[in-house]
């Protein structure tokens, strides 16, 4: 997954495309409001200065226009929404097993156990960073918690950009409503992953299906479009494990290695089945 001005995607991935719309929405009544007030005394009023707009606000207002003086490189693009995505699905009830991939992988140098979340499982060793809190950008909210990358590739005309693996526990961003199931809070999950930390036209297969002890476990192929930075990695295998753990929401581990580092893909079958719950 990128890291640099892609950062901020695979942050908000979390949060539904719904509540990045609707703050779209807020803004633009705010605005509309504020030239109502400024002019309703009949004096012409000046406009403000106009921002460059938001992904949120381009993909809601297509009448605002785009300023002239950007190039057309600067105007951001809105990011897919879980409804926009393309993905071939496992229907819900049917089990496919997650295929074993050549290889040994990286060596096990002991165990990750986050009681926040209530999962433990294997902490894989070279390549791959040791795990570590996360604590650091704008989401504090406790969704994520540990991770252990892996820098895959830096790219870009000044080499500036870079792609990642990672090994991710976190919560469920809300407590599964009635009659949703591990496998909607997985699917859920990829889905939230495929639209916000992922080049836009990214396609997805699911490859596998299947319960895992506490959880079930989903596995899609992502299939990036060709990078004009000059990014090596065009399929990602991404992996989302959602596990009762016995809190009001399900605990996560997310899972995505790029093809660059296919060699890698086994760490997948480590990490399954080394998962454990934590008690609480």
């Amino acid at each position: 997954m990128p890291r640099t001005s892609d950062r901020m995607r695979d942050l908000m991935a979390p949060f539904p495309g719904w509540l990045r719309l609707v703050g779209g929405a807020l803004l633009l009544t705010e605005l509309a409001v504020g030239l109502h007030l400024a002019t309703g005394d009949g004096t012409p009023a000046t406009p403000p200065a106009q921002a460059s707009p938001t992904p949120a606000a381009e993909a809601i207002a297509t009448p605002i226009p785009t300023p002239t003086s950007a190039p057309p490189s600067a105007v951001p693009t809105p990011s897919p929404t879980s409804s926009d995505l393309v993905v071939k699905r496992i229907a819900e009830g049917t089990v496919v097993t997650l295929r074993r991939h050549p290889g040994k992988g990286a060596k096990v140098i002991g165990r990750v156990t986050d009681p926040k979340t209530g999962l433990s499982f294997a902490e894989l060793g070279a390549p791959w960073r040791r795990s570590r809190p996360i604590s650091d950008g704008p989401v504090t909210d406790g969704r994520y918690n540990l991770r252990q990358t892996l820098l895959t590739e830096s790219y870009g005309p000044d080499g500036d950009r870079e792609w990642w693996a990672d090994i991710d526990s976190q919560h469920l961003w809300s407590e599964l409503d009635a009659g949703d199931s591990l496998y909607d809070a997985a699917r859920a999950m990829l889905d939230a992953k495929q639209a916000g930390a992922f080049p836009s036209g990214t396609t997805g297969e699911d490859i596998a299906s299947q319960p895992v002890r506490h959880g079930w476990l989903l596995a899609r192929m992502m299939r990036m479009p060709p990078s004009p930075d000059g990014r090596e990695a065009s399929q990602e295998l991404s992996v989302t494990i959602a596990v009762d753990t016995g809190r009001p929401r399900p605990a996560v581990l997310w899972i995505t290695i790029p093809d660059t580092h296919k060699q890698l893909w086994p760490d997948v079958h480590t990490l399954v089945k080394s998962l454990k719950v934590v008690p609480a």
